[in-house]
C-alpha cells in the first residue's frame, strides 16, 4: 500500500465513482481502476462490490475511509501550522534588560509583540549591565539591553541608542529660568547620584572634581526612576538620561540640557555561539525599529528644549 493508492481510494471515495475520481485527481479512469485493484491486492480483500460500473463501498472500506480522513484532517492541521509558524513564530527567547529599559520602554515594544505572537513565551529578567553581559555571553539569555561600557565581552554588540544626560529638578528650582545647567551650578544644590551605573557615575565625579565643585550634599539610589522621584520632589538635583525625564516631566520634573554635553550608549548584545530563533530575529527587529524611533524622538526634545530654553 502506497500514497498514490491511497490517495486514489480517497478520492474514489468522495466522488462516489471512478470517473469522479479521474476528474478530480486530473488522471484517466483506467488508471484509477489499476490503483484500486493494486491497493485491493495489497491489503487482500476487496474494497468495492462491483455491479457493472458500479462501486459500492464495502463495510472495510468505510473502516479504512474514516481512518484515512482522520489521517487527512492531521496533515490539514499540520498545514494549517505550518503556515502560522511562518507568519507567527512560536516558542520561547528571552530579553534581559536594564531597569532603566525595563520600566516602560521595554514594555512598550514586548506588549504589541506579544499580541501578535500567541504562542511565544518570553522571559524578561531585569538585572545590571554587567550580569547580563555575562549571561548572554553564557548562551544563558538571547538578547541583551545593557549600558555599553566598551568592555570587550564574547557577544555580539551593536548600538542600539544613544542617550544624552540632563539635569533634572522640581519645577519650582531656580534653575527652572535657565536655560543650560552647567557642572558649576550643582554647587551648592544636594545631588541625587545613581549607584548602579560606574560609569556613568564615574563621568559626572570626573567633571564635578575637574571643576572643583562639591555639593552639599549627596543622595545615593539605585535607578534613574528613583532619582526622577526624588527630583521631582524637592529632595535635590540629579543628572540622569534624558528618557527617564521625560517620562517624569508630567509629575512635576523639569530638565534641562548638561553642561559639558554628556551621553550614554545602550547596546544590544547577543551570544555568539546560540543558535538564533527565528522568534527572537524578530524580537531583535522590532526592537531595533523601536530604538531608531525612540533615538528620533531624543534628539527632537533635546533640540527644542534648548531653543524653548534660550528664547525664553
Amino acid at each position: 500500500m502506497n500514497i498514490r493508492q491511497i490517495e486514489v481510494f480517497h478520492a474514489v471515495m468522495e466522488a462516489g465513482s471512478v470517473t469522479g475520481a479521474a476528474a478530480a485527481l486530473r488522471v484517466s479512469q483506467p488508471s484509477v481502476s489499476k490503483h484500486l485493484r493494486l491497493l485491493e491486492a495489497d491489503l487482500g480483500f476487496d474494497l468495492f462490490e462491483r455491479f457493472g460500473n458500479r462501486l459500492t463501498a464495502t463495510t472495510e472500506a468505510e473502516a479504512l475511509f474514516h481512518k484515512i480522513e482522520r489521517t487527512y484532517q492531521g496533515l490539514s492541521h499540520l498545514s494549517r501550522f505550518a503556515e502560522s509558524l511562518k507568519n507567527h513564530p512560536s516558542g520561547e527567547t528571552s530579553a534581559a534588560a536594564m531597569p532603566l529599559l525595563a520600566r516602560r520602554w521595554l514594555p512598550d515594544v514586548v506588549s504589541p509583540f506579544l499580541q501578535e505572537h500567541a504562542g511565544a513565551s518570553i522571559a524578561l529578567p531585569v538585572r545590571s549591565s554587567h550580569w547580563i553581559m555575562e549571561a548572554t555571553a553564557s548562551g544563558k539569555i538571547d538578547i541583551g539591553l545593557v549600558l555599553d561600557t566598551g568592555e570587550d565581552i564574547d557577544t555580539h554588540r551593536e548600538r542600539l541608542l544613544r542617550i544624552p544626560l540632563v539635569c533634572a529638578f522640581q519645577s519650582g528650582h531656580p534653575f527652572n529660568g535657565r536655560d543650560r545647567i552647567s557642572v558649576s551650578d550643582l554647587s551648592g544644590e544636594t545631588l541625587i547620584t545613581l549607584s548602579n551605573f560606574d560609569q556613568w557615575r564615574l563621568t559626572v565625579e570626573t567633571e564635578l572634581e575637574a571643576a572643583g565643585i562639591r555639593p552639599t550634599r549627596r543622595v545615593d539610589t539605585f535607578t534613574t526612576q528613583i532619582a526622577c522621584e526624588l527630583a521631582a520632589r524637592g529632595s535635590g538635583v540629579t543628572v540622569v538620561d534624558l528618557l527617564t525625564a521625560i517620562e517624569y516631566q508630567a509629575r512635576g520634573l523639569e530638565w534641562r540640557p548638561f553642561e559639558p554635553e554628556l551621553s550614554f550608549d545602550i547596546a544590544l548584545i547577543r551570544p555568539l555561539t546560540r543558535t538564533r530563533s527565528r522568534l527572537s530575529n524578530e524580537l531583535v527587529q522590532r526592537l531595533k525599529e523601536a530604538a531608531t524611533k525612540t533615538q528620533d524622538e531624543l534628539i527632537a526634545a533635546h533640540a527644542g528644549d534648548c531653543l524653548r530654553s534660550s528664547s525664553t
